[in-house]
């Protein structure tokens, strides 16, 4: 199996953890998404000894990451959780739409990896709660806006360590003024322990894996693979919260689990 496949499989899972951590944390959204970026960013800076230069030469890529994540935590405040999970899963299709921005072509495969992928993602938030208008548009534009992250990112040709380094720390510096104004919250041991590991789980595997492959992989996969995130989240869900899942949610794992390994043939 190819290595940057192996790696966005442990990324993908990894990023189910996300939403357990910020539901165990009592801090701000802006405080984890601050210190997510800016504490990554700087390990990966002493090893690549990034500079200034190369931070404002990949900030754009820090600002599409940074506002994405603003934007799902909005959507996830003005619309149901379900409506912005949902939503935010379109972002393969995106990514397929944006194919002339990126080095690979789009193939049948792809749409109906994606197309599989999306089902098993709407079967998992099954039934679907109509949201809140506003929130519903937030959702689906955070989905183009990391679409777009990953269409670009496949064109960048940059040692991996470096690239990575220099778009945490940008998307640090876009995410610190939502910090400012909302403050840490509430800091307990708790809230500690998650955001360490919503520091080393998500972001230092997740999205690094992301960065890596990109160039090597289709973005549409790395999306698609990215939709493992639902699949890791409800298994969590049982041991930690003690949610038993749903046949649909089963169904729904299962078919994602399918569209990962099919488009990986």
């Amino acid at each position: 199996m190819n290595k940057y496949y192996v790696l966005l499989i442990a990324g993908g899972i990894t990023f189910g953890t996300a939403s357990i951590f910020i539901k165990l944390s009592n801090m701000t959204p802006g405080a984890l998404a601050f210190f997510r970026f800016f504490i990554v960013g700087l390990i990966f800076s002493l090893i690549s000894r990034v500079n200034f230069r190369k931070i404002l030469k990949y900030s754009p890529f820090g600002f599409l990451l940074a506002l994405h994540m603003i934007t799902f935590i909005i959507s996830v405040y003005t619309t149901t959780i379900i409506d912005a999970t949902v939503l935010v899963s379109t972002s393969p299709f995106f990514v397929i739409l944006l194919s002339k921005f990126t080095k690979f072509k789009n193939t049948i495969k792809d749409i109906v990896g994606s197309v599989i992928g999306f089902i098993g993602v709407a079967l998992i938030n099954y039934p679907l709660v109509l949201g809140y208008l506003v929130g519903n548009i937030i959702a689906i534009f955070s989905a183009f806006l990391i679409a777009l992250y990953t269409a670009l990112l496949s064109r960048v040709e940059e040692d991996s360590i470096s690239l990575t380094s220099a778009i945490y720390l940008s998307s640090s510096l876009f995410t610190f003024p939502l910090f400012i104004v909302q403050g840490f919250g509430k800091i307990d041991l708790t809230s500690v322990l998650s955001l360490l590991g919503l520091i080393f789980l998500p972001t230092l595997i997740g999205h690094t894996s992301v960065i890596v492959a990109s160039g090597k992989v289709k973005p549409q996969h790395i999306e698609i693979i990215g939709l493992l995130e639902p699949v890791t989240a409800s298994i969590l869900a049982v041991f930690i919260f003690h949610q038993i899942p749903t046949a649909f949610q089963v169904m729904g794992s299962a078919l994602i689990l399918f569209s990962v390994a099919y488009i990986m043939t």
